[in-house]
């Protein structure tokens, strides 16, 4: 008698069944990646600003020194007060210019006041700046946000902001309070 040979390997159909499911799988993480892709890099850019500038934050309670964070509308840079003017901080990458990337932009609130820098600004130590020292003083402005060796800073709202799959506009924001806490979004009223 012989036996029956049996076939060895995948039918058509289960080849086709694997190649849908492995299709519907690739569909589902490509749709989920997509619509949160804006929102993913503004959260890793707000917490980026977050450890960076409490890292600053230890380091001025550590050396004694006076730091701040210079905000611009697509970028932002720590500073430091040497020799009496604000200096930038470039000797360690971590702290160097940060330009946002493409689409994000930022939106400054001071202490309740929206950010407005003009040309005949004064001195966070009252000095008005004379004419002369305007090129300079474009070359180093003054921080918005300036980190104490106390351990405390300026209270600040900070949004980083980018437009969003619908046109709408998607935000992030960091809180800092004058006791040098910083959160993700606005500090609770009975905090």
């Amino acid at each position: 008698m012989k036996k029956a040979q049996r076939q060895q390997g995948f039918t058509l159909l289960e080849v086709m069944l694997v190649v849908l499911l492995m299709g519907l799988m690739a569909a589902a993480v490509t749709l989920s990646i997509g619509s949160g892709g804006q929102q993913q890099v503004l959260n890793r850019e707000a917490q980026r600003f977050m450890a960076t500038t409490e890292a600053l934050q230890d380091e001025a309670v550590l050396s004694g020194g006076f730091f701040g964070i210079v905000v611009e509308e697509q970028k932002y840079h720590y500073v430091m007060l040497k020799e009496g003017k604000w200096r930038p901080i470039e000797q360690d990458n971590l702290l160097s210019e940060r330009q946002l990337p493409a689409g994000i932009v930022t939106d400054l609130e001071v202490e309740g006041l929206p950010l407005e820098q003009d040309e005949q600004q004064q001195s966070w130590f009252g000095e008005p700046f004379i004419e002369a020292d305007a090129a300079e003083r474009k070359k180093f402005p003054e921080p918005q946000i300036m980190l104490l060796p106390s351990g405390e800073m300026t209270g600040f709202k900070l949004r980083f902001i980018a437009a969003g799959d619908e046109g709408l506009p998607l935000e992030k924001l960091v809180s800092g309070n004058s006791l040098g806490r910083m959160v993700l979004g606005e500090f609770d009223e009975l905090s």
